[in-house]
């Protein structure tokens, strides 16, 4: 096979993992036949396997042949020429999306492996693994996706495992409530999400991040907009990221987050969802470059959420809501950074914090 089809292979191979892990157990669930603990185990370990071997050697291609940019394109699932709107499905391998990837498939194989000890023999057992394959495929969609269309898809599979995984003990009435206001919050934001995808379709006629940032691999590229369209767009992706990451005025959710199981308390909301807001930044980092008043609100909100939760944590009376709060702490210095333009520091700031928490 020629290097193009090496890369197409492997990049298939990593979004396709987890999708089989969730058409397994979920499939199974909806018809009835639960799949037992022990063959959960080895499909989600098969899974994450998988998807994180093809990563690293799809990574280690990149570093022997030089390129920065490996696109996988799967086409247009939906078009409507009338209204110059198409869905269209790509996945991009770069130096962001390839080492949040490669932290999401380590990450969530740990806690996979963790949880088939903790939650035995627990009734909702094979719901969480459920849950867990939605947010796995929602991550790994997130985190290579090329058009703003695709990481909205995998944008609203993480935000509706986090919800119901807050809500996982749905026999209490505090873990339901608490599920139903990141639910609501992750709607307030999705909105704004939207809007910017219909106004990035509106300015550039496509939802490709390479027609919003111009040609370049990241973060060298370079906002092919005006800076009034990109301010436009940039504070409604602000506003994005702010109500997944829990920045300020959103962070409410993010201690009642711990209502759920350990396990997803310390991936999801500890290391990998509280950084999507974060990641969905740096991928745009371009726009941001393109106008001063957003990068100065990028800085502001990110500087206001750092001192509130270095505050807020001090004063709580339970572990996990310090442990959030700490989080959101450095989540905001992540964002000044960001707005900051130390894009690489940001990086690397992410991928040490996930891990650490």
């Amino acid at each position: 096979m020629s290097l193009d089809q090496w890369f197409f292979t492997l990049g298939l191979a990593v979004v396709v993992s987890p999708a089989v892990l969730l058409a397994v157990l979920g499939g199974t669930s909806l018809l009835g036949r639960r799949v037992g603990e022990r063959s959960s185990a080895h499909l989600t370990e098969a899974s994450v396997l998988v998807g994180l071997v093809a990563a690293v050697a799809i990574l280690v291609l990149m570093l022997a042949t030089g390129r920065r940019y490996v696109p996988i394109e799967l086409g247009n699932w939906v078009a409507i020429p009338e209204q110059h709107f198409h869905f269209h499905l790509k996945f991009v391998f770069d130096r962001l999306s390839v080492p949040f990837t490669i932290l999401s498939f380590v990450l969530c194989g740990t806690i996979g492996a963790f949880t088939n000890r903790y939650l035995h023999r627990e009734p909702g057992y094979n719901r969480f693994f459920v849950l867990y394959a939605f947010f796995l495929m929602g991550m790994v969609v997130s985190s290579l996706a090329g058009t703003i269309e695709t990481l909205f898809f995998g944008w609203e599979f993480v935000g509706l495992s986090s919800a119901l995984l807050v809500a996982f003990f749905h026999e209490r009435s505090n873990p339901v409530r608490y599920g139903q206001s990141v639910w609501t919050v992750y709607r307030f934001a999705d909105a704004a999400f939207l809007i910017a995808a219909l106004a990035m379709h509106h300015v550039t006629g496509a939802g490709d991040f390479e027609k919003l940032m111009g040609a370049g691999p990241w973060p060298e590229g370079q906002a092919s907009i005006s800076q009034s369209h990109a301010l436009f767009v940039g504070l409604l992706l602000l506003v994005a990221a702010a109500g997944k990451s829990a920045l300020v005025p959103f962070s409410g959710w993010l201690p009642r987050a711990m209502e759920g199981p350990t396990p997803s308390s310390a991936i999801f909301y500890g290391a990998l969802s509280v950084h999507l807001g974060a990641y969905l930044l740096l991928r745009v980092s371009p726009i941001l470059d393109a106008s001063m008043l957003l990068k100065l609100a990028v800085i502001t909100v990110g500087l206001v959420s750092a001192i509130f939760g270095a505050l807020a944590a001090r004063v709580q009376t339970d572990i996990k809501s310090a442990l959030a709060f700490a989080s959101l702490t450095q989540v905001g210095i992540i964002v000044v950074e960001i707005g900051c333009g130390l894009h690489y520091v940001a990086l690397v700031h992410i991928i040490g914090h996930a891990c650490l928490r």
